[in-house]
């Protein structure tokens, strides 16, 4: 055991349980689990440097292959290194029979593009080069893109397009999506985010990586392990719903009352304030950068016009609010703009995220088989002692029976919560006219049928009925399975809808 610039540093041959007590540390937060040479953040100063690279710098001039041999090799590749590699990644990309069968299922039965790569990587391997943890990489983040494209056209109901070697990483992206040859404006900007958010030091999906190939298990375990960390919207970010909202502030043209509105409603700004980073988030200053660029060149510059100014009226209001803390907007913000002006649909933002960041899981997972230590932290018990066995005859659960159960007012708050969000008339109605529709209803239609007349009210009242009652498909919204259940129940169980009216 050393100590050296306030770190304490053991090997699995120290005894330190035995010298000092452990530190309860849930978040990890100030706990360092190993030494990397891939990232370095100072959230104090707002940097983020990717193997002794800025990221500015790289953002501006690296494609997204030279970033991933970076990670891999430590250094920039030679121009010759950097064609074989590209040709190396292009004959890893294809997809046999059955992962195609299983993405199309999976369009079939409506699941999420997150749980599509999910399942898309774990079969990917059923060909292909496994020779070993290099070759694995190499296969993860080559494969992701076709996963993903291939779940989105079975999706829209067509065919799924094949790679071609004859473009890039980014660009047989935006192909395969679309079965067109992209733009130079789409792949640019494109390219940008993915360089941008390859790698951001030792997040929680990045540890997931880590710690599933500590125990010597392959990295496309590991890859299908941190697909569904960055499946949840505390890590990614939700950047459907931050796209929502610039929308919403562009065609209401109003940002000063969309910020005050979430705000006093208590829902937050999505897209502001960073766990790490006190000052602004480097990547968000990069993908602005990118989005002026890009909607400028697209003739589209209004709508980037209403996220700035959203983004001012936010900051302000947000200092106002907590003056200590410096609530920026962080690259989820511009990177939703962004991607909705290249055409990705709203969908696939998350799995979008998943193809940059594979790159990072990937050099992580190398990095941490260099010295393969495995990733046993300790918990704290705080269950209780002192029980004894008994008999299965003799076992009883307290309120068994509906009489006398034992019911706390504590625990029924979940509940006492849905159901009050279901007090607006107004969401009742939103609620009838999805459950009346035959197949999901886009926004303007579902606006267009209710008697809503503002705008932001109906925003609103959509927004607290979205994820328990009602779901964004992508190509429209419908209700849940709660939510059907629900209005069913109030159709016809004992007429009760027409005695509550």
């Amino acid at each position: 055991m050393s100590c050296e610039d306030g770190t304490i540093t053991t090997t699995r041959d120290d005894r330190i349980a035995d010298v000092t007590p452990s530190v309860f540390d849930p978040r990890l937060e100030y706990t360092t689990v190993a030494e990397t040479g891939l990232s370095d953040l100072d959230g104090e100063n707002g940097e983020l440097v990717v193997v002794g690279y800025p990221i500015e710098e790289l953002a501006a001039n690296a494609s997204y292959e030279e970033t991933l041999f970076l990670l891999f090799e430590g250094r920039l590749p030679t121009a010759d290194e950097l064609a074989d590699f590209r040709t190396d990644l292009a004959s890893r990309r294809e997809l046999c029979a059955e992962p195609r069968e299983v993405l199309r299922r999976a369009a079939d039965e409506g699941c999420a593009a997150m749980e599509a790569l999910r399942m898309g990587v774990a079969t990917a391997t059923l060909e292909g080069d496994r020779s070993g943890p290099q070759a694995d990489a190499k296969r993860a983040v080559a494969v992701l893109p076709t996963i993903a494209a291939t779940y989105w056209r079975y999706r829209q109901g067509d065919d799924p397009v094949s790679p071609t070697e004859t473009l890039d990483h980014t660009a047989n992206y935006l192909y395969m999506l679309t079965g067109e040859e992209p733009s130079e404006a789409d792949v640019r900007g494109l390219e940008t985010f993915l360089t941008t958010l390859i790698e951001h030091g030792m997040t929680a999906s990045t540890f997931t990586a880590r710690t599933v190939v500590s125990t010597e298990s392959d990295i496309v375990s590991a890859t299908t392990a941190a697909l569904g960390t960055l499946k949840g919207p505390r890590h990614a970010g939700d950047l459907g719903a931050i796209l929502e909202l610039l929308r919403d502030v562009h065609e209401s043209g109003n940002a000063d009352a969309a910020v005050d509105e979430r705000l006093a409603a208590g829902d937050g700004l999505k897209g502001f304030g960073h766990p790490v980073y006190r000052v602004r988030d480097p990547r968000a200053a990069v993908l602005s950068a990118a989005a002026e660029r890009f909607f400028e060149e697209s003739a589209a510059d209004g709508f980037l016009a209403s996220v700035r100014e959203f983004e001012a009226v936010a900051t302000e209001r947000l200092r106002e609010r907590e003056p200590t803390r410096d609530a920026r907007a962080t690259v989820e913000f511009y990177a939703a703009a962004l991607l909705d002006g290249i055409g990705i649909p709203k969908s696939l933002f998350p799995a979008t995220f998943a193809i940059s960041r594979a790159g990072g899981w990937t050099a992580h997972c190398l990095e941490q088989l260099e010295e393969n230590q495995l990733v046993r932290p300790t918990a704290r018990y705080v269950g209780t002692t002192g029980k004894t066995w008994t008999p299965v005859e003799n076992r009883h659960v307290a309120g068994d029976s509906l009489v006398g159960r034992p019911v706390r007012s504590a625990s029924l708050e979940p509940v006492s919560e849905t159901l009050a969000v279901l007090s607006e008339p107004n969401r009742l109605e939103i609620l009838l006219l999805l459950y009346d529709a035959d197949e999901p209803l886009a926004y303007s239609a579902l606006r267009r049928a209710a008697s809503i007349e503002d705008k932001g009210r109906f925003n609103y009242h959509l927004r607290q009925l979205r994820e328990y009652f009602v779901t964004d498909r992508g190509d429209g919204y419908e209700l849940t399975d709660a939510g059907r259940t629900f209005v069913r129940t109030l159709l016809t169980e004992d007429r009760l809808l027409d005695d509550l009216l």
